[in-house]
């Protein structure tokens, strides 16, 4: 895979450290459609325009697939399963300016169209999973503020006249990132930054994942976890245990890296009442 210009670039050490971010970058082993068959409707999307193919990628360290192309297998699901919700969350776009931020825009606005739903007028009142389907709006598409493009323009309105489907990753989608390698430190935080009062229109995200420090990825060459994936090793099984104790805390959206078929059954078992699968499993 390609190198994104957020790794290093120290000419006399990128073969080093490309091989040391390549152990690091990739954190699920299926692909999003296999991921969306499995239960997953929280995506979160790196863009990465590469200027030396003009082709906007998904990015984490290392290009991965064309962004498009996953766009457009997403919109092939959701048109095919009538009454599944999807959240698309851009908190990380690269090598954005107004130009390439107008094509990308009209690029989600192109491949989901009718699907797309508009923040207003729900931004004082709690939208719910019934009016999206009775509406037929059943994909948010929520992007960062932080690029420079959208300090100029997004708080302006210029952006919302064109774009009015479009949601503000900080507005709208609270994620509190712990970033950190020990458990029982992320243990900690998650439950401080879930106990914490929220707002009614915003949606929370629980950032159930390790995050490998530059020295973890050096050591890494030498011992164990050499990898994203032997790190969260450690952690993801006790993941089923945490989102049944989170649910006190109302627990709305959990991230994961390489989750399992089986840990999304349990996530989405919470969903439903305990009655409900009592009768169901009997």
């Amino acid at each position: 895979a390609k190198r994104s210009d957020s790794l290093p670039n120290i000419p006399c050490l990128n073969p080093v450290i490309d091989y040391v971010g390549a152990l690091w970058s990739k954190t699920q082993d299926l692909s999003i459609t296999d991921q969306l068959k499995m239960g997953i409707r929280y995506i979160d999307l790196r863009v990465y325009l590469d200027r030396d193919d003009d082709t906007f990628y998904l990015v984490h360290g290392f290009e991965a697939m064309p962004l498009f192309t996953e766009l457009n297998n997403i919109a092939e699901f959701v048109k095919e399963q009538p009454t599944e919700v999807i959240i698309l969350d851009m908190n990380h776009i690269y090598h954005c300016d107004g130009d390439t931020l107008d094509r990308l825009l009209d690029k989600f606005q192109l491949i989901f169209g009718d699907l797309l739903c508009p923040p207003s007028p729900y931004q004082t009142s709690v939208l719910t999973y019934g009016e999206m389907i009775e509406a037929k709006k059943r994909v948010i598409v929520a992007a960062s503020e932080k690029p420079g493009c959208f300090k100029s323009t997004y708080r302006h309105g210029t952006l919302r006249s064109s774009y009015p489907w479009l949601w503000s990753s900080e507005d709208n989608i609270v994620s509190p990132w712990a970033d950190t390698t020990n458990v029982t430190t992320l243990h900690s935080f998650l439950k401080e930054t879930m106990s914490q009062a929220r707002q009614p229109n915003s949606l929370h995200v629980a950032q159930t994942i390790l995050t490998p420090q530059t020295l973890d990825t050096i050591l890494g060459v030498f011992r164990s976890p050499s990898n994203l994936k032997e790190l969260v090793a450690q952690l993801n099984p006790l993941l089923p245990g945490w989102f049944r104790e989170f649910t006190r805390y109302k627990l709305n959206i959990a991230i994961v890296d390489f989750q399992d078929k089986d840990m999304i059954e349990d996530l989405i078992k919470l969903n439903v009442p305990s009655t409900v699968q009592r009768v169901t499993t009997m």
